[in-house]
């Protein structure tokens, strides 16, 4: 495993707050062959015993008729607290990589930081290991001995890259019916859409890597990477929406904009301008407008397109011959079950070594 250890040092965060890493990826410099990586996170105050909180709480478990004391009640609060905590802003982030520290950035209003790391060809051959992860762990105060950690994955120039929508496609939330669909977000288990975990498996067994691209609040990082962690999903990056919680208007926070899946998606076909991408997603909401639209803009890169079909549209459909026009339909592949993918896979994965530069 390539393993890269940082050593975080984060200034001015207190006892009571608390630094949440988003999983990051980072690209190569065709002319120096040195790495740029995102690293990027959110610092809050829990605020646990907060009585406006637990009556937002209770607000929202009764608008939804969830009993108070069920199982239910209980993921609910869990997942509501992560909406519900106070961002801390003006916080500086301080990495050390290596033998050297890094500044990187102060967290905003809503508690976010990001910033680019530089890492030398030369760091990269010394410390990091073959499967691509450099993970870190921040050192907080003296006498402060929890634990943070996050990670960033080298991503060589070529290969194979998944970019993979979350909701309704590896995981069902039944978009379409925003109760059921406020009811998986928060009440309920998290359940995995059966034999998409193997899908990805085998793809990662071959030398593919993944991002995970959704419209879900990154408040929902936390219970989301425990999901993809349980149900066997290979380790990826995330891209996931900022969003303000609104308790009287749930369901909008869940429908990120058609501009924020193309931007995200186009910085990482950006960065890697000599990698093959498939792209995953579903027929609930934009996923074919937005993969037809990038896979003419970036015809070369975007290899497939795979939609899991939940609204019995057939491939023949006026929606995904107006969606995926222009586009050879060896490239785009509309399945209600994962095992229909395995002819498109097999055929793709036999080009996978000329991707990788072999």
């Amino acid at each position: 495993m390539w393993l890269l250890e940082l050593v975080c040092l984060v200034a001015q965060i207190r006892a009571d707050e608390t630094v949440v890493f988003y999983p990051g990826y980072a690209w190569q410099d065709p002319a120096t062959g040195d790495w740029e990586g995102y690293v990027h996170g959110v610092i809050y105050e829990p605020e646990q015993n907060s009585l406006w909180r637990a009556g937002v709480i209770a607000g929202v478990r009764s608008a939804l008729h969830i009993p108070s004391g069920s199982p239910e009640a209980q993921i609910l609060e869990q997942r509501l607290r992560y909406f519900l905590v106070d961002s801390e802003r003006g916080k500086e982030v301080r990495i050390r990589l290596g033998d050297r520290a890094v500044s990187v950035g102060v967290s905003g209003p809503d508690g976010y930081f990001r910033s680019v790391v530089r890492i030398s060809a030369g760091e990269a051959a010394r410390l990091a290991g073959p499967e691509g992860w450099i993970r870190y762990t921040a050192l907080l105060g003296p006498g402060d001995n929890r634990t943070f950690e996050g990670r960033v994955q080298l991503i060589r120039p070529e290969g194979l890259s998944i970019i993979s929508d979350i909701d309704d496609t590896i995981k069902h939330t039944h978009m379409l019916d925003s109760c059921q669909m406020l009811r998986n977000s928060l009440v309920r288990p998290f359940r995995a859409v059966k034999g998409m975990a193997e899908v990805y498996r085998q793809a990662a067994k071959a030398g593919a890597v993944v991002h995970y691209v959704s419209a879900s609040p990154w408040q929902l990082f936390v219970p989301l990477e425990e999901f993809r962690q349980k149900a066997g999903f290979p380790a990826g990056s995330f891209h996931l929406h900022h969003v303000r919680f609104d308790p009287g208007g749930l369901a909008q926070i869940f429908s990120g904009p058609k501009d924020f899946k193309i931007t995200q998606i186009t910085q990482i076909l950006k960065h890697f301008p000599h990698r093959r991408f498939i792209l995953v997603g579903d027929s609930g909401q934009q996923d074919p407008e937005i993969y037809g639209e990038l896979a003419r803009r970036y015809p070369q890169q975007v290899v497939g397109i795979w939609i899991r079909n939940i609204t019995a549209e057939p491939a023949r459909s006026p929606r995904y011959q107006k969606a995926f026009a222009q586009i050879d339909s060896s490239v785009w592949k509309i399945f209600e079950k994962p095992e229909e993918l395995r002819d498109r896979w097999e055929k793709i994965s036999k080009t996978i070594p000329l991707y990788r530069g072999k």
